[in-house]
């Protein structure tokens, strides 16, 4: 399947996302506690839920394997779908990687 993002264009889609510069919820900081990011991702869920471009954010994040919250899923929810993303860092993303398989 091909990349949707193809070199370092922006898809014109993206300047429609309800989460426009709102990046520190839907990624986050290093060693962020396990409470917390229940807490961010519940709230980029919301947004989410709420997007004109949902669909083309998850299929992006799908088939590029992007880290972070994207399209409404956790990196979980895509590794357990088998997306995992390029670089798995957590056990969470590791053992759903391995159920999907």
């Amino acid at each position: 399947m091909e990349s949707i993002l193809i070199s370092a264009e922006r898809p014109a889609w993206m300047d429609q996302a309800a989460c426009k510069g709102r990046t520190n919820l839907f990624f986050g900081i290093a060693g962020e506690r396990p409470e917390r990011r229940i807490r961010r991702e519940e709230s980029a869920r919301k947004v989410c839920a709420e997007c004109p471009v949902l669909l083309p954010c998850r299929d992006l994040a799908r088939i590029n394997r992007e880290n972070g919250f994207w399209g409404g899923e956790t990196e979980e929810e895509r590794a357990a779908s088998g997306h995992a993303p390029r670089s798995i860092s957590r056990r969470s993303v590791q053992e759903a990687t391995i159920r999907a398989s």
